[in-house]
C-alpha cells in the first residue's frame, strides 16, 4: 500500500512536472474577414512530454470549432503511405549512392546517438527523407511512443465530435521532397550533418523556443540555422521556397476556400510554425487579402 501511494505522488508530480513545463504562450490566432472568422495554430512536428498537454486556449479553439485541419490527415494507414513514399525503389545500396566520407560521416553521427547505431536501417531510405530522420533521430529515440502536437489535436478533435482531415495530401507533402535531385539531396545531407555535428542539441533548444511562444525569439533560430555561405546558398534558397513559400500560398489558397465554401463552418487550422513566421508566411498572405489577424492571449 505505501509503495502504491508512492507510485500515485510521483505519477502525479510528474504530470504536474509536464504541464508546468507546457507551452507557455501558444502560437495561436484569431482570424477575421467581414463575418468569416477562424483559428490558426502553430505546431512542431516532435513527440516530447511537454507538447502532450495542450493549452487550454487551444483546447477553447477546438472546442469552438465545427473542423480541425492539420497539413496531411493524421490517419494510422496514411501515415504508413508517408513511410512508404519515403522509400527508393532502385536496386542500389547507400555507399553507391553517397561517397565514402559522406557514408562514414553519416555513421560517425549516428554513434554519439547510441554506439550500436549504423545505417543498416535507412539502407533504403531516399536521401532526402534519411536527412530528416537523421536530424530528429535524437529526440525519437529519446520518446519513442510520444506523438507529436499535431497528432495530439486531431486527436482531441476526434474525441470532441469535430470534423478532421488535411489541407495537403501525403502525396503533395512528400512530393514537395522529390523536386529536389540526387546531387541537390546529398549536398542537403551534408548540410545537415555540418550543423548537427556543431549544434547537437538543436531539436532541444527549437523545443524550448517553440514553448515560449516568442515569435521574434523563434524567427532567430531559424534564421540561425541558415548556414548563409556560397556552398549550400543554392539548396537553401530552393529548400525554403519549394518547402515553405509555395506552400504557404497553396495553404493559404485552400484555407480561403474552405471558408468560403462552407461559411457557417468554424474552422481551426494546424499547422507547423514555420508556416505561420517570416514576410512570406501564412499571416502575411492573409493580411494581404484583409484578413485581421490576432494572438489569442
Amino acid at each position: 500500500m505505501k509503495y502504491l501511494k508512492y507510485l500515485i505522488l510521483v505519477v502525479c508530480f510528474t504530470l504536474l512536472t509536464w504541464a508546468n513545463e507546457g507551452i507557455a504562450k501558444p502560437f495561436l490566432w484569431e482570424v477575421e474577414k467581414g463575418d468569416t472568422q477562424f483559428y490558426l495554430f502553430g505546431t512542431m512536428h516532435l513527440g516530447d512530454p511537454a507538447l502532450q498537454i495542450l493549452p487550454e486556449e487551444l483546447k477553447e479553439a477546438i472546442d469552438k470549432s465545427d473542423e480541425v485541419r492539420t497539413e496531411v490527415p493524421m490517419d494510422a494507414s496514411l501515415q504508413m503511405k508517408s513511410v512508404s513514399l519515403m522509400m527508393r525503389s532502385d536496386t542500389k545500396q547507400l555507399k553507391q549512392i553517397l561517397s565514402p566520407l559522406l557514408y562514414q560521416r553519416t555513421e560517425a553521427y549516428l554513434a554519439t546517438i547510441n554506439p550500436q547505431l549504423n545505417l543498416i536501417p535507412f539502407e533504403k531510405m531516399k536521401i532526402w527523407a534519411l536527412s530528416t530522420v537523421v536530424a530528429m533521430l535524437k529526440n525519437q529515440l529519446k520518446y519513442p511512443t510520444l506523438q507529436a502536437i499535431d497528432a495530439e489535436i486531431y486527436t482531441y478533435a476526434e474525441q470532441k465530435n469535430k470534423g478532421v482531415g488535411g489541407i495537403e495530401t501525403v502525396e503533395e507533402q512528400i512530393g514537395a521532397m522529390e523536386k529536389f535531385n540526387l546531387a541537390e539531396q546529398i549536398i542537403g545531407l551534408e548540410s545537415t550533418l555540418d550543423y548537427l555535428e556543431t549544434n547537437p542539441n538543436f531539436v532541444e533548444e527549437m523545443k524550448n523556443r517553440y514553448k515560449s511562444g516568442d515569435e521574434k525569439v523563434m524567427m532567430v533560430f531559424i534564421e540561425n540555422t541558415m548556414f548563409k555561405i556560397e556552398k549550400y546558398k543554392s539548396f537553401e534558397d530552393k529548400f525554403m521556397q519549394v518547402l515553405l513559400y509555395d506552400r504557404n500560398k497553396k495553404m493559404t489558397e485552400r484555407i480561403e476556400s474552405l471558408v468560403h465554401t462552407s461559411p457557417k463552418k468554424q474552422y481551426l487550422f494546424a499547422f507547423g510554425v514555420m508556416h505561420f513566421l517570416g514576410e512570406k508566411s501564412i499571416l502575411s498572405l492573409l493580411q494581404t487579402k484583409g484578413y485581421h489577424i490576432k494572438r489569442v492571449q
